[in-house]
């Protein structure tokens, strides 16, 4: 190999080298500048689970039936949630609930009572992290529903709670109050309904509604 050629391909050795070298080191801090923005990232808490079994519900139900539900009420101004609205309506932007709002805006519902839309069983109350606070979630039976024997409802965002696992609880008791999840919202209740109970928390948002009902249509059609 002549001297020329030689040194042309010694140069180029070195500048390929050079060159994964710089890549290694951009993918290096790229991985680093990902891994700095998960770890600071919010994260849904995807188990976070009821804690008493759907097996023991009937057994519990029919040694109280009076906490069987006899029709559904709006979880915020009783009756009728009168001086709220729907800050944010069930599917919009994938939302899985509906956040109801006071009429006054900002937070001037903080503190507002929250109640419970039917009679029911608490099976959660926990303050969740990222970006839920305080939450309870109920299990309603429903004796004469042509589709339904249970759903769930999930109430969060709270002030405070005022109920423990395990309390049986009558349509319009109150709850909990409107909060803020520790400060990370303007005060409102985000509200979810279930058909299909016990699941994770989730994500709050989602494209896949399966599992969901919308809230203000199902408590119109099952009015006491």
């Amino acid at each position: 190999m002549s001297k020329p050629i030689l040194i042309i391909f010694i140069c180029s050795i070195f500048y390929l080298l050079s060159f994964d070298t710089d890549s290694e080191t951009a993918q290096a801090c790229q991985h680093a500048h990902l891994a700095d923005y998960v770890s600071n990232a919010d994260s849904a808490p995807t188990n976070i689970f009821p804690s008493i079994p759907e097996s023991l519900y009937d057994s519990i139900f029919n040694k109280n039936q009076d906490f069987i539900s006899r029709g559904f009420d709006f979880p915020v101004g009783k009756p009728d949630a009168l001086d709220y609205y729907k800050a944010q309506q069930f599917g919009e932007n994938n939302h899985l609930g509906e956040d109801w709002n006071g009429k006054g805006g900002g937070n001037t519902d903080l503190g507002d009572p929250v109640y419970t839309c039917a009679d029911g069983l608490v099976t959660f109350t926990e303050d969740v992290c990222c970006g839920w606070g305080n939450v309870v979630r109920i299990i309603h039976k429903l004796p004469n529903h042509p589709k339904y024997k249970y759903v769930e409802t999930v109430y969060a965002h709270m002030h405070h709670i005022d109920v423990k696992v395990g309390d049986l609880v009558k349509r319009g008791d109150q709850i909990g109050a409107i909060g803020t999840a520790n400060g990370r919202y303007s005060a409102h209740l985000h509200f979810e309904m279930r058909d299909f109970i016990n699941m994770s928390l989730g994500p709050g948002y989602s494209e896949d509604h399966f599992g969901y009902l919308k809230p203000t249509d199902f408590i119109e059609q099952n009015r006491p």
